[in-house]
């Protein structure tokens, strides 16, 4: 017989089941406005770092050591942990990096045409920095959208990651090399990719994954609590390189720049995945890979290699406003 305990533990258990069914598919069944206060988790982290960097409460100076600590610490913690306990067969995954590799080829080259603009319209460094900023993305800002707005997100966009972040970067380099006083060379290219710690998280979590080596479970639960407090670190990381003057600084390749990603790079994934006959979520996935904005290290490359990178710096702004936007407006036509 049950006993009184184990009745009220029985009833407690389908609670908690009903609950978690409830999450689950959250996403494939909340109406717009729940889709809408989805993002502002995400608005409220970046407005935090923001506050906290305008305050001086964390003066601006401290931020880069911040920024770093996430980018070579705890977003790699989650990147290993998801990829080394990820199913990675091309059967689940083959579409969608066809898809990634396919859009990212389109917009390279949408990117590319705009050098066909006179040099008067458009100098070397300002066409660098757009191309960067519709090529690169954030990957702080898509991870904890898929936190929010994905089950199992993380580990779709761990792909996503491994994918494209290699691409890019020569993608990138290769351009700013060709169209900037700057020039580098093959091997320059390699070192800077092999000293990434995405690219070299992403390959520790592949050959994790294929050997079929598991972790120990210390070591699991090391990674699980680093990688924690990437997504908010991260995304305050974001907030506190927001300058709401920049706002106010438009002109026409601000305009462009701002909208090649949020809108009209995933908008390309969409119609890429959608033609390959990829899943709903994996399409969606995408969208945040694609409608995400620029990432931060692309003003340091600007700057580096002969960019405009007050210009970068302008639109990666807007990219940021219009990604918040776009990305509950997205989820509601796709889950």
């Amino acid at each position: 017989m049950c006993t009184d305990q184990s009745k009220r533990d029985l009833k407690s258990a389908v609670i908690r089941v009903k609950f978690d069914w409830t999450i689950a598919s959250a996403g494939a069944t909340a109406p717009p406005m729940s889709l809408a206060l989805s993002v502002f988790p995400l608005l409220l982290i970046i407005a935090a770092g923001y506050a906290l960097a305008k305050s001086q409460i964390i003066p601006r100076s401290g931020w880069a050591a911040i920024e770093t600590l996430s980018f070579r610490g705890l977003i790699p913690a989650t990147l290993i942990l998801a990829i080394s306990r990820s199913d990675l067969s091309l059967e689940r995954f083959g579409g969608f990096g066809v898809s990634l590799v396919g859009t990212l080829v389109i917009l390279t080259l949408l990117a590319l045409s705009l050098r066909l603009l006179s040099k008067d319209a458009l100098d070397n460094p300002a066409f660098t920095s757009l191309f960067q900023g519709g090529i690169r993305w954030n990957a702080f800002v898509a991870l904890a959208a898929a936190e929010q707005f994905l089950s199992g997100g993380i580990a779709i966009m761990a792909v996503a990651i491994a994918v494209l972040i290699p691409l890019i970067n020569i993608t990138c380099i290769v351009v700013l090399a060709s169209f900037g006083p700057s020039k580098a060379s093959v091997s320059k290219v390699l070192t800077t990719l092999s000293r990434n710690p995405l690219v070299q998280a992403c390959v520790i979590g592949l050959v994790l994954n294929v050997a079929g080596i598991p972790l120990p479970i210390p070591v699991t639960e090391a990674l699980d609590m680093i990688g924690r407090g990437a997504l908010g670190v991260g995304l305050m990381a974001v907030g506190a390189g927001i300058s709401l003057r920049r706002l106010t600084r438009l002109d026409w390749r601000v305009c462009l720049g701002a909208f090649m990603r949020p809108v009209l790079a995933s908008t390309v994934f969409v119609l890429v995945g959608t033609a390959v006959g990829i899943s709903q979520v994996q399409l969606m996935a995408g969208v945040l890979v694609f409608a995400a904005p620029a990432a931060s290290n692309g003003y340091i490359v600007a700057k580096q290699m002969g960019g405009d990178a007050n210009l970068y710096a302008d639109i990666m702004t807007w990219q940021v406003v219009l990604s918040l936007l776009a990305l509950p407006l997205w989820a509601q036509y796709l889950l």
